[in-house]
């Protein structure tokens, strides 16, 4: 991605919505590895694929790993949810707040954690920022 930086949430959204095929049956988690200055490093990283009922595919092992491998300083995570609401679950949060410990403990920052439903949900845009939450 040439001389791209992230700004928004809305931004990086786009970028992983691009990524999603057009009939979501399963969550599809991925990374956005950026460097310092915000810069996008790759475009998003898949780096694991969950189940349609909502068992999440999130896997902080394999998101630090790919965002190590290209020298990142910051990440984006996101995944959608294949029902359309954006909604974050429980587990969304909980595994926001260990994934921020570990990205923390090995030097990254984690700018966010997003979670894509429908571009028609009742938030209006589509997604939600689960930092929002904590």
């Amino acid at each position: 991605m040439k001389e791209l930086r992230i700004e928004s949430s809305e931004q990086a959204a786009a970028l992983v919505r691009a990524e999603l095929p057009k009939e979501q049956k399963e969550e599809r988690v991925f990374v956005l590895p950026l460097g310092a200055d915000g810069k996008v490093l790759s475009k998003p990283i898949l780096v694991s694929v969950g189940y349609k009922d909502g068992t999440s595919g999130v896997d902080v092992r394999s998101i630090l790993a790919e965002s190590l491998k290209l020298d990142a300083h910051e990440i984006i995570v996101a995944h959608n949810h294949p029902s359309g609401n954006p909604t974050p679950s429980k587990e969304d949060i909980e595994t926001t707040i260990a994934l921020q410990k570990a990205a923390d403990i090995v030097g990254l920052e984690l700018l966010d954690h997003i979670v894509i439903g429908s571009e028609d949900s009742a938030t209006g845009n589509g997604f939600v920022s689960i930092m929002e939450y904590l």
